[in-house]
């Protein structure tokens, strides 16, 4: 073989090896890319589960519940893309079902008591979460400003509420306890907690009848001093002789003091 032919061999063999190389790196970086492709569509997937059903009832509107689960639908279509799954073709079907029944208004969806300040924390947390996913969705122009304003107050009210909420249930007890002045500062706290939604017609019928407990506490609490003030006066009604033999003594000596 001539050294022609020996360095055509070789460069030959040279550009099939970087091409091979280039394939099999192309194919790496491909098959990562799908990888994280389905990690972020997983993390997605399981973000907006958690919304639509941890979140309880009374703190998020239905909209915003068809919003999530649509985005849920569209997340599952992803990975089914991505890599087909009986996994992932059962939970579609499942968020389809509960779009039906949702669009339907078959649904129903019964308030989850929320026990405690730690509990009411995580509410607000998954609806911090809620409003940034809102706030994405609309700078991606996946719905429209209207809409997404719409949304991000109905998350704030939901927020204020679940603050409320806790304090509300803290004023209940209260007054059980026989403790008005405790109950009151409860309530007075609640109205302070919509006060970035003040405006909003669910926020200002609860204010309204947070004030209505306020006055209602402190006429009972004005009533209740009045009774025991008239008690003191009743208890102290057995010294009136004595009160009067003092008044006498001081007539006599203001009687004395004029003699000299």
């Amino acid at each position: 073989m001539s050294g022609i032919a020996i360095t055509v061999a070789i460069v030959v063999v040279i550009c099939v090896c970087v091409v091979a190389i280039y394939f099999v790196q192309a194919r790496e970086k491909a098959r990562l890319q799908r990888i994280q492709k389905i990690n972020t569509f997983n993390d997605r997937y399981t973000k907006l589960q958690r919304l639509l059903h941890e979140l309880p009832p009374q703190y998020i509107s239905n909209d915003l519940r068809l919003l999530i689960v649509q985005k849920s639908i569209e997340t599952l279509n992803r990975l089914l893309e991505l890599k087909p799954s009986k996994r992932y073709s059962a939970d579609l079907q499942a968020d389809e079902e509960y779009m039906t029944q949702l669009q339907s208004n078959k649904l129903q969806l019964k308030p989850m008591k929320v026990a405690n300040a730690e509990q009411a924390q995580e509410v607000r947390a998954l609806l911090e979460v809620l409003y940034k996913f809102v706030q994405t969705q609309a700078k991606m122009k996946q719905i429209d400003p209207g809409r997404a304003k719409k949304y991000l107050q109905s998350i704030t009210f939901g927020a204020a509420k679940s603050k409320a909420d806790i304090l509300n249930s803290k004023a209940a007890h209260a007054i059980k306890s026989g403790k008005p002045r405790v109950a009151i500062h409860a309530y007075h706290t609640a109205i302070e907690a919509f006060k970035n939604v003040k405006d909003d017609p669910k926020a200002a019928e609860l204010i309204a009848a947070y004030r209505a407990e306020i006055k209602k506490l402190e006429q009972d609490a004005d009533k209740h001093n009045q009774e025991v003030k008239a008690k003191a006066q009743a208890k102290g009604e057995t010294g009136d002789e004595w009160n009067e033999f003092l008044g006498d003594d001081n007539e006599w000596k203001k009687k004395n003091a004029y003699d000299d």
